[in-house]
């Protein structure tokens, strides 16, 4: 099964770029050692000056890098509630 979804982050009226990538499905390189194509997971978090990629290593198995991505969610949701307590501040 492959899962491939850009989400731009920005209005469609904005004249910056931001857009999240998540990606799970095969390469277009093979498996060390074997002709059959490798698995490719990853998050992609971009904006108009730099992106950052988080993948699968080929050490991490699926269950450690649904545990990055937990606390990838975990931290993004705390950093949340933070920034919303502050909206009422002056």
């Amino acid at each position: 099964m492959m899962f491939n979804k850009r989400v731009w982050l920005n209005p469609d009226s904005s004249s910056s770029t931001g857009s999240i990538v998540c990606f799970s499905g095969l390469a277009n390189w093979t498996e060390a050692g074997s002709d059959k194509p490798a698995k490719s997971r990853f998050v992609e978090i971009a904006d108009c000056h730099k992106k950052v990629r988080i993948h699968q290593g080929e050490m991490d198995s699926l269950e450690e890098f649904i545990k990055k991505i937990e606390l990838m969610k975990h931290m993004l949701t705390e950093f949340q509630m933070i920034l919303e307590s502050e909206t009422g501040e002056q």
